[in-house]
């Protein structure tokens, strides 16, 4: 991402469920646990769904596009392999350095439990504060919720990937961030920052069925409607979705990717990532964004572009 860029509009581009392909060899101890399911779901189909070369199309488009910085929000990998990890983490790596690039676990990236050695360690440089974020909030042992701060843009990175049951994709923040993160938002909104939360699950009641939802939303919920926030970007349902959220401080705007590999059908691609023009615009913000969108393994269109917010 561009270093010097002095321009007031800074633009961030979202991106989520990656579902990196092609899956690596899996060993057959490594199938003794909830993996077998997923294993058996990608042969049947997830695997001609998730395609490398619509991620690749789009990466491309949105690294020559420039964004000051990228948001990955989850599921980088499939089944939560070790040895999907360091492959996710060389992913991350194309897509720009550390500073230009922040990234959150979704729930596939904590399919089974592993020790951090074994799975999202080889992604901590984009998985950490900035030294802006750092002076803002003291990152907790648990790594999240993580400040990074440029100028009057701070993106505040949360946890909701846990593992758990067989046929469950649910997921939860917890009381220790939801705690962190209520003292952050009252800290940045005091300071009139643009607060971006970035998060897997949909954070909102009713956004996910049981199965696949955010276990503590209408806590959460709680939480951006007392401190308040700018935006909310998340994944988790391969979907486009955008949501406002009244709070203290005004509307959020809750905003859900598409899968950034899926071809439905395993022939028209559903695979897009967002793009948000932020700038201050009087004693508030505007907002647009833009949306970009693959047409084949070969072509990007830009296939939406609306305000968002603008007060």
């Amino acid at each position: 991402m561009s270093a010097s860029k002095t321009s007031p509009v800074f633009t961030l581009a979202h991106i989520s469920d990656i579902h990196l392909s092609p899956m690596p060899h899996v060993k057959r101890h490594q199938l003794l646990s909830k993996r077998v399911l997923g294993y058996v779901n990608w042969h049947r189909g997830r695997k001609f769904v998730h395609r490398r070369e619509i991620l690749d199309v789009l990466t491309r488009d949105m690294i020559e596009r420039n964004p000051d910085h990228i948001a990955v929000t989850g599921d980088l990998t499939n089944l939560g392999l070790p040895q999907e990890f360091p492959l996710a983490g060389e992913w991350l790596r194309q897509l720009g350095s550390p500073d230009g690039v922040t990234a959150i676990p979704g729930n596939h990236d904590a399919y089974v439990r592993l020790h951090p050695d074994q799975s999202t360690a080889h992604w901590h440089p984009f998985m950490e504060a900035n030294a802006a974020g750092d002076e803002i909030h003291k990152t907790p042992p648990g790594g999240f919720p993580f400040v990074r701060r440029f100028g009057d843009i701070a993106l505040i990175a949360l946890s909701s990937a846990v593992p758990t049951a067989p046929f469950i994709a649910a997921g939860r923040v917890g009381r220790q961030q939801r705690k962190a993160l209520a003292q952050i938002l009252e800290t940045l909104g005091r300071e009139g920052l643009f607060r971006v939360v970035l998060i897997h699950h949909p954070p909102l009641p009713g956004q996910a069925g049981w199965r696949r939802g955010l276990r503590d939303a209408a806590k959460l919920q709680d939480i951006l409607k007392t401190y308040g926030a700018e935006l909310v970007l998340h994944g988790h349902n391969h979907e486009q979705s955008v949501t406002e959220l009244e709070t203290v401080s005004g509307p959020a705007i809750v905003v859900g990717a598409p899968s950034a590999s899926e071809a439905i059908d395993g022939q028209t691609p559903a695979a897009r990532y967002n793009e948000y023009a932020i700038e201050r615009a009087g004693n508030g913000w505007r907002v647009e964004m833009t949306g970009r969108a693959a047409i084949d393994s070969a072509r990007v269109w830009e296939c939406e572009k609306r305000v968002l917010r603008s007060r």
